[in-house]
């Protein structure tokens, strides 16, 4: 009986893992996140939590993690940066579950909205903690953070937002039978490894960044975060905007002198 209980162990999760995601992975992730990510999708996986259940979870701790940023308080503040790294644990975790046990429906929503919630407010709730505490350099009460990080929650998710956008509208091409696209690229090495995805992968939230929340957040310069991620967001928000907009011109004058 105990053997069907322990049925799923960490090694289970890191032997099925595919290769395509051991390379995509940020390295904070790989060396980090994942290991531990085994461990609680194991305990789930004999549990019998659903990597949805992990997902939807995940928002609830993401919410948790901002509203203990809005607290003017070190220690609460404190523990919002520890939910950050949890919620990456569970960002894992729910990967491992839905590749290595079953894959339910609505899982990439479930497991997409969590990131979604959190970036949009999280950058935002920072500022305001450093506008309420004070930073490395910057001083309480100074407006301008709210603003940088307000203006780094907003950039991503407009970005998320244009990208879906062009992707349903590519979508829709592809049904009428005016485009051809590749629906799955991820075991594609070229597009694994390519410069964009890495940055994406290793810089934002699901790389260094729960991290970077964590030590800024206890060594109080949280401040320095905020204008990190101000500048991450922001500017990796116009080339990602940019490059859709040119993309989908081009396809756009590709299509029409085809017809």
């Amino acid at each position: 009986m105990s053997k069907i209980k322990n049925k799923y162990t960490p090694k289970y999760f890191k032997d099925n893992m595919p290769e395509w995601k051991r390379i995509k992975d940020p390295l904070t992730t790989r060396y980090f996140y994942r290991p531990i990510s085994f461990i609680t999708a194991s305990l789930a996986a004999n549990l019998k939590i659903s990597a949805n259940t992990i997902s939807y979870a995940s928002i609830l701790i993401a919410i948790l993690a901002c509203i203990f940023f809005l607290i003017p308080n070190h220690s609460c503040n404190i523990i919002g940066a520890i939910l950050v790294s949890v919620w990456a644990i569970f960002d894992a975790t729910d990967g491992n579950l839905a590749r290595s046990v079953k894959k339910q429906p609505f899982g990439e929503f479930a497991d997409g909205i969590s990131s979604y919630i959190l970036v949009a407010f999280l950058c935002t709730v920072m500022g305001i903690s450093v506008y309420l505490n004070g930073g490395l350099i910057i001083d309480k009460e100074c407006i301008w953070i709210v603003l940088l990080g307000a203006l780094a929650s907003s950039s991503d998710t407009l970005m998320r937002l244009i990208y879906q956008k062009y992707k349903a509208s590519e979508r829709a091409l592809a049904d009428d039978g005016k485009l051809q696209i590749e629906y799955d690229k991820r075991t594609n090495t070229s597009q694994t490894n390519s410069l964009i995805v890495r940055i994406e992968a290793d810089f934002g939230i699901g790389g260094i960044l729960p991290l970077l929340i964590l030590f800024g957040t206890v060594l109080n310069f949280l401040d320095l975060v905020v204008i990190y991620c101000f500048i991450y967001y922001f500017f990796s928000g116009i080339v990602m905007n940019c490059k859709y907009i040119f993309k989908s011109i081009k396809r756009t004058k590709e299509l029409e002198s085809n017809n």
